[in-house]
């Protein structure tokens, strides 16, 4: 056991090293919870590495590793907080060892070539300013959309006014905004709502439409990646990520 008190791999039974099974049989005879054992290295105090592995994995669902392709730090951190109990003892650094070795991977299965662009991660406070560039002026609420395509590049200039509701209410239809998404060839895509009273407060009509673009989205193929609450550039908070946040199961 190490000095903090956490479960390293080389505590374990010597028949549950993953390490040791890998050196025996090859990776490719190891679950997904044992490839991620090694990776973490150590567990927490009163949790194993294995069974934070396993906890890990039970959390991602029937999507498995393959959603972890498109996390950057934020979404890890809300993933994490949103499974706080499982996960409770995953922080800043296994956050970190987890990005470097998925970019480890992408770059082995696809290398860089010289001169070329690095892959964009557009950070909740970029995705708000462009959205509040397009919602200042707007006295009722509105439903807006960045389209970003498989390298999640903006697709177009400004972001998409979808539609436009009343003095205090909007209508998200998931309809309209995935016929879009598929008209333009999007990757996935981001939304935002304003209030123009400047609560950013999600309401419980926020929470369940968000619900439903995440389902449409994973059923045609088009995730969405955020769903931001605007408020006022001058009030703090200006925004509220709904996926930062932990409210909807992104």
């Amino acid at each position: 056991m190490s000095a903090g008190g956490s479960v390293r791999i080389a505590d374990l039974p010597e028949g549950e090293r993953p390490r040791e099974k890998l050196w025996r049989y090859g990776p490719e005879r190891l679950t997904d919870a044992e490839l991620l054992a090694i990776v973490l290295r150590t567990g927490v105090k009163g949790c194993n590495v294995g069974q934070l592995a396993a906890n890990f994995i039970a959390a991602l669902g029937p999507r498995g590793l393959a959603q972890l392709r498109t996390y950057d730090r934020e979404e890890f951190r809300a993933f994490v907080r949103q499974h706080r109990g499982a996960l409770s003892g995953i922080g800043e650094d296994k956050i970190a060892t987890l990005l470097a070795t998925i970019e480890f991977g992408a770059r082995v299965f696809s290398p860089r070539q010289k001169g070329s662009l690095p892959k964009p991660l557009l950070l909740a406070s970029e995705m708000a300013g462009l959205f509040f560039t397009a919602s200042t002026r707007f006295a009722r609420e509105g439903f807006w959309a960045i389209f970003l395509d498989k390298a999640r590049r903006p697709i177009g200039g400004a972001p998409d006014l979808v539609t436009a509701g009343l003095l205090d209410q909007t209508l998200i239809d998931p309809a309209t905004l995935f016929r879009r998404a598929i008209l333009l060839g999007a990757g996935s895509v981001v939304v935002a709502h304003n209030h123009p009273s400047g609560d950013v407060t999600p309401s419980a009509q926020d929470l369940e439409s968000t619900e439903a673009l995440i389902r449409a989205g994973r059923t045609l193929g088009i995730p969405l990646r955020d769903h931001l609450i605007l408020g006022r550039p001058d009030l703090s908070p200006a925004y509220l990520s709904l996926r930062a946040s932990g409210r909807c199961a992104f």
